[in-house]
């Protein structure tokens, strides 16, 4: 016998059906088991039903079964184990939902109209509306916020704005020029650190682009230090002052 805790409730599981008490009734087909069930897994444990609902899918409904070892949708396909999975509550026992949606690497049809969106210059959250069936501001920001983030959104983004790139006339090369113009002929040095600094941000260039920083400028780009930025900081702070 084994003891699980769910929200600080203590679930147990036995792993012979003759371990379980002789009060208990089991079910000998899990997929029958509504909440509170006592049901027998395909590998021959005992083990009680804490969760039973539905979702929508492309193929119709979908039901679920839930217990203190993982989640599993009822189907003649799918077999029920005793075993403990990291996250009880997602059907791959390890990624939760918002994780699948931050891992996943191709955009769906829904993300694809919201990059669309953004590239045509509208807002995040109205974005996220327009590509989601959803009229709630604040939840609209805080998934926008998130797809924002991801590499797949973040890639899609970039390759929607080349055209635009191209046609003016900017690619890597030219912002790299620019910078090393700025760094070395820049009237004032805060200026020449604040356009380096957001454009190497901007451009990934710390990490992705030393190698061609350095062909470009003849200069290996090292990152900003901690003095420099305090430095600009500092003289930013000093002009305000004497502005006053």
């Amino acid at each position: 016998m084994r003891e699980y805790y769910v929200n600080k409730i203590k679930n147990y599981v036995y792993d012979d059906i003759t371990e379980a008490p002789k009060t208990v009734k089991v079910k000998v087909d899990w997929r029958a088991g509504q909440v509170g069930d006592w049901v027998q897994t395909d590998d021959g444990c005992v083990i009680q039903v804490l969760r039973r609902g539905k979702m929508l899918r492309k193929g119709g409904t979908q039901y679920y079964i839930g217990t203190c070892t993982g989640t599993f949708p009822v189907s003649k396909t799918i077999k029920m184990d005793a075993d403990r999975r990291p996250n009880i509550y997602s059907f791959s026992g390890y990624s939760t939902p918002n994780e699948v949606v931050q891992n996943r690497r191709e955009l769906t049809a829904n993300e694809r109209l919201f990059v669309n969106f953004l590239s045509e210059g509208v807002p995040p959250d109205e974005a996220y509306v327009r590509a989601y069936p959803t009229n709630n501001r604040s939840y609209a920001r805080g998934k926008a916020i998130s797809l924002i983030k991801t590499e797949r959104v973040h890639t899609a983004m970039k390759e929607e704005l080349k055209p635009v790139l191209e046609e003016l006339g900017i690619n890597e090369n030219t912002i790299l020029r620019d910078i090393n113009t700025i760094a070395t002929m820049g009237e004032r040095e805060e200026t020449r650190l604040k356009a380096l600094f957001k454009l190497s941000d901007i451009m990934d260039l710390e990490d992705k682009n030393a190698a061609k920083v350095q062909q470009i400028t003849g200069v290996q780009f090292q990152g900003f230090t901690d003095g420099m930025l305090e430095d600009v900081e500092r003289k930013e702070l000093d002009k305000k002052c004497s502005k006053k």
